[in-house]
């Protein structure tokens, strides 16, 4: 078999808001190269749950676009240059070569990078996004046929009500303590003043409620006097319907999660108003500066 040319490379992580930052900055990267995205998902083999790490699985493929999955040659060809590519290193041409993203948010020269390359990083930032706007929610449609009559019922009440889709996680970033310290949960007092700040005309709003902690929600949230729904079915290989039901809402008030992120970006309503956390992590070593788009509320 002869060997594939491999010329651009994005290293898979995360969950599925993660992974769908780090495939649009491929494919941004790609297009700009006018060639095409290979994926290394060896991270998703990692299945043991343990301190400061839940285990994932590949999740892209709800979405309609084709997915090229690297072998292991694939990967170790970058790590162990052939002599071919040794010669061209030395003598300053193209090579295969590896681009680790050395801080968080976005680094001006990553969209100047020339394929062959491997990717390794977040790419964290709605500035990748700029001027690919379509092009990406082109590659992020949702399978809305895919709904079932519970999801497609959640769906015609968003659209046809003044809804805020609320996303609370809980979950790891609460019973994990390593990944507590490190994100961090947003705290009651955020969902409930970013509730206040919605002008409410005869007490409108239709608040609908996205959590892996729908108990807490429903103890925390049940003396609001809005129309409330919790959504709180769709698990596991389902959970992108739950993004989905989010991105149709008419407003957004995110969670420190991409998850909830990219619900509130694919938003294509106009008027959207969208609330997010100003303190992304808990850690302070991380510059988020560029992960808020700035027409969003932070808060």
């Amino acid at each position: 078999m002869a060997k594939r040319n491999i010329m651009l490379l994005i290293k898979l992580q995360g969950g599925l808001g993660n992974q769908m930052f780090q495939y649009s900055f491929a494919s941004i990267l790609a297009k700009k190269n006018n060639t095409s995205v290979f994926i290394d998902a060896s991270f998703f083999e990692r299945t043991e749950k343990r301190l400061g790490f839940t285990p994932r699985k590949f999740e892209l493929v709800i979405f309609n676009n084709e997915y090229t999955v690297a072998s292991n040659a694939d990967i170790l060809s970058f790590h162990y240059l052939s002599k071919i590519n040794k010669v061209k290193k030395k003598l300053g041409f193209c090579y295969p070569k590896i681009y680790v993203e050395s801080t968080f948010g976005f680094q001006t020269d990553a969209l100047s990078i020339q394929s062959p390359v491997y990717l390794q990083g977040y790419f964290q930032s709605y500035k990748y996004l700029v001027g690919y706007e379509g092009f990406i929610r082109q590659l992020f449609s949702f399978p809305v046929d895919k709904l079932d009559d519970i999801n497609n019922g959640l769906l015609i009440k968003i659209k046809n009500s003044n809804s805020i889709s609320v996303h609370i996680r809980r979950g790891d970033y609460v019973n994990d303590e390593k990944t507590a310290q490190y994100h961090g949960s947003c705290s009651l007092d955020y969902y409930l003043e970013a509730i206040k700040l919605f002008p409410s005309k005869n007490m409108d709003l239709t608040l609908v409620f996205f959590s892996d902690d729908s108990d807490w929600v429903k103890e925390q949230f049940n003396d609001l006097p809005y129309s409330k729904i919790v959504v709180d079915h769709n698990k596991d290989e389902n959970s992108w319907k739950d993004m989905l039901l989010m991105s149709f809402c008419k407003h957004n008030i995110i969670a420190n999660s991409s998850f909830s992120w990219w619900a509130a970006w694919l938003n294509t309503n106009p008027d959207k108003t969208v609330i997010a956390p100003k303190n992304w992590f808990r850690t302070k070593d991380l510059d988020t500066t560029t992960l808020i788009p700035e027409e969003w509320i932070k808060m």
